[in-house]
């Protein structure tokens, strides 16, 4: 019996070549200073500024040189407006653009000025530590101990305090926020005043549980300490993210 086989398809001159390489998808491979010109022009997309933050990280392109790159990189971080432009997922283009000035090495690292730096310091989010959340709490455990303790000795007409006891309570909570803020602003001074009035009342507070002692008021005392170790423990957890 004779085996018939199929005949394979030929292709003619006519005929179309598939083209099997596909393109990836993704911004075009351009130098960086015609991303960096397009999102400086009027009306930018926000697919040339998905386009400058892929050219930030990407190889250099054909024609470009790395001092080019460096030198885009340079201008692009003195640039207020362009540091600040965010893509979809969040990204600046400043952290990008220092990111990828480093990652050039020397000497072109090297290059970036001392104010550039800070100002995208400022750029960056800042989220509270768990030591600050933590002092914080502590203080806050201060601020409302005396209230807890009116509320529980007297029964009867204790809403008289409350304008007494809410003032106490912002003194007693009020130096921990400020100390929180004057580290989120690097403001060195306010920050060492803030803990050194959390010493201050501290202390004074476990001086007078121990006044107290002598009187037999225990439910005072009790107060008084828990308030002292309170803003003390308040006054570590804070002055631990404290810069030198």
């Amino acid at each position: 019996m004779e085996r018939i086989r199929a005949a394979s398809p030929t292709l003619s001159d006519e005929s179309p070549v598939p083209d099997l390489a596909v393109q990836a998808p993704g911004p075009k491979v351009l130098p960086l200073r015609e991303w960096v010109e397009a999102v400086r022009s009027p009306g930018v997309t926000r697919e040339e500024v998905e386009g400058l933050l892929h050219g930030l990280s990407a190889p250099l392109a054909e024609g470009e040189s790395t001092r080019e790159r460096a030198d885009q990189l340079l201008h692009l971080l003195q640039d207020e407006a362009l540091v600040e432009l965010t893509d979809q997922d969040g990204r600046q283009a400043g952290p990008a653009a220092l990111e990828a000035l480093l990652a050039l090495g020397y000497p072109y690292a090297l290059e970036v000025h001392p104010e550039v730096l800070s100002r995208l310091d400022r750029l960056r989010p800042w989220t509270l530590p768990r030591s600050g959340r933590w002092g914080l709490g502590l203080a806050a455990f201060a601020a409302l101990l005396p209230t807890v303790t009116v509320v529980l000795r007297s029964t009867r007409d204790w809403s008289r305090y409350l304008d007494a006891l809410a003032i106490l309570g912002g003194v007693l909570f009020l130096p921990a926020v400020l100390s929180v803020v004057a580290e989120r602003y690097r403001l060195r001074w306010l920050k060492a005043l803030c803990n050194s009035g959390l010493v201050l009342m501290g202390s004074l507070s476990l001086l007078f549980a121990r006044m107290f002692s002598s009187d037999g008021d225990f439910p005072a005392r009790l107060a008084s300490m828990g308030i002292g170790l309170a803003l003390l423990g308040s006054f570590l957890c804070l002055r631990h993210r404290e810069e030198p």
